[in-house]
C-alpha cells in the first residue's frame, strides 16, 4: 500500500500541488461563524445521545443525570475512532464505564445501547428512503406514489433489502438472542420509546443542519438531498470494518458523492476535510481528554481482555 501510495503521488505530484494550493485557498475563506455552530450543532447532538441513553436507563431503574454521560459517550467516539467498523470498540467501552462508575449491570448496559440502535433505525430508514427517492439518475416508472424512480437508486434499494437480508440470516441466532432480551425488558422499556425516538430523529436533524453548516462556511450550494445522502453515507462507508474510524474509505466516498453531484474536486475535499475535522478530529481530542481524566484507558483496556 505505501509502495502504491508513493507511485500515485510521484505520479500526480503537480495535479496534488495543484488541488492542495486550491483547497487552502477555498479553506482560508472559510467563514468561522457557520464553523464555530457546526461544532456546536455536533457537541448537542452529543449531548442529545446522551440524554437518550439516561431516559433509558432511566426506565430500567437508574437514576443519571444526562451530563454523567456525555464523557462516556465521547470516550466512546473515541474508541470507534480507533478501531474498525463503526461501534465496534466504543460501545464495549461505554458497558464497562457505566459498570465500573454507576454501578450498571452488563446485561443491563448492553440492552439499553441495543435498544437505543434499534429505535435509531427508525430515523436512519425514513432518511434513506428520502435520499433513495432523491438520487437524479435515469428516471423509470417504478411505485404508483412517485410517478418516477431513478434506475440506481432501484438498485441499491434492491441490494440494501439483500444485504440486510443476508445479515439477518447470518446472524439469526445472534439477534434471536438479542431480540428475546429486549422483548423480555420491553415492560421497561417501552416507556422510553417514544422519548428515544424524537431524540433519535432530532440527533439526525441535527447532524444534516451540521453538514448544512459546513457548506455554509465554504460557501457551497449543497441542497437538502445531497446533505441527507451525504449522512447515509457516512453512516454505512463508517460502518465498514476496513481502516480505524474509516479513514480513508469515508473520505473518499465523500468526496466521490461530492463529485458526482457537480461540485469541483477542491470544493468537496474542503468540505470533508472540514466535516472530517469536528466529526473525528476534535470528537476524538474530547474523547481523549475525558478518557485521560476519568481513567477510561484502564477501562478500555479491561474491554480488550474481555
Amino acid at each position: 500500500m505505501l509502495i502504491l501510495g508513493g507511485f500515485l503521488i510521484h505520479t500526480y505530484w503537480t495535479e496534488l500541488v495543484i488541488l492542495l494550493g486550491e483547497s487552502w485557498r477555498i479553506l482560508r475563506e472559510t467563514r468561522i461563524r457557520y464553523f464555530t455552530l457546526a461544532f456546536l450543532v455536533y457537541i448537542l447532538s452529543v449531548y442529545l445521545f446522551a440524554v437518550r441513553w439516561q431516559n433509558v436507563l432511566s426506565c430500567m431503574g437508574y437514576d443519571l443525570k444526562a451530563k454523567s454521560l456525555v464523557p462516556v459517550i465521547f470516550g466512546g467516539i473515541f474508541a470507534n475512532n480507533l478501531t474498525p467498523a463503526s461501534r465496534t470498540g466504543g460501545e464495549p467501552l461505554r458497558i464497562f464505564w457505566v459498570k465500573k462508575q454507576f454501578g450498571i449491570s452488563y446485561t443491563n448496559a448492553f440492552i439499553s445501547i441495543l435498544f437505543e440502535r434499534l429505535v435509531e433505525a427508525i430515523p436512519i430508514v425514513m432518511i434513506l428512503i428520502y435520499v433513495l427517492y432523491s438520487f437524479p439518475l435515469l428516471e423509470i416508472k417504478f411505485l404508483p406514489l412517485r410517478n418516477s424512480l431513478t434506475l440506481n437508486s432501484t438498485y441499491l434499494l434492491i441490494l440494501t433489502f439483500l444485504a440486510v437480508g443476508i445479515s439477518i440470516w447470518g446472524f439469526r441466532a445472534k439477534l434471536n438472542s438479542l431480540l428475546k432480551s429486549v422483548q423480555k425488558n420491553w415492560r421497561q422499556l417501552k416507556k422510553s420509546f417514544i422519548p428515544a425516538l424524537l431524540l433519535s430523529s432530532g440527533v439526525w436533524v441535527l447532524d444534516i443542519i451540521r453538514l448544512k453548516l459546513i457548506a455554509l462556511a465554504l460557501n457551497l450550494p449543497l441542497s437538502l438531498h445531497i446533505i441527507a445522502t451525504v449522512s447515509i453515507l457516512y453512516l454505512v462507508l463508517g460502518s465498514l470494518p476496513i481502516t480505524p474510524g474509516g479513514l480513508g474509505i469515508v473520505e473518499g466516498g465523500l468526496i466521490s458523492i461530492l463529485l458526482y453531484f457537480g461540485l469541483p474536486l477542491a470544493s468537496a475535499s474542503s468540505f470533508v476535510f472540514l466535516e472530517r475535522f469536528i466529526s473525528f478530529g476534535l470528537s476524538s481530542l474530547i474523547g481523549f481528554l475525558y478518557l485521560f481524566y476519568y481513567g477510561g484507558f484502564k477501562i478500555w483496556k479491561n474491554t480488550k481482555s474481555h
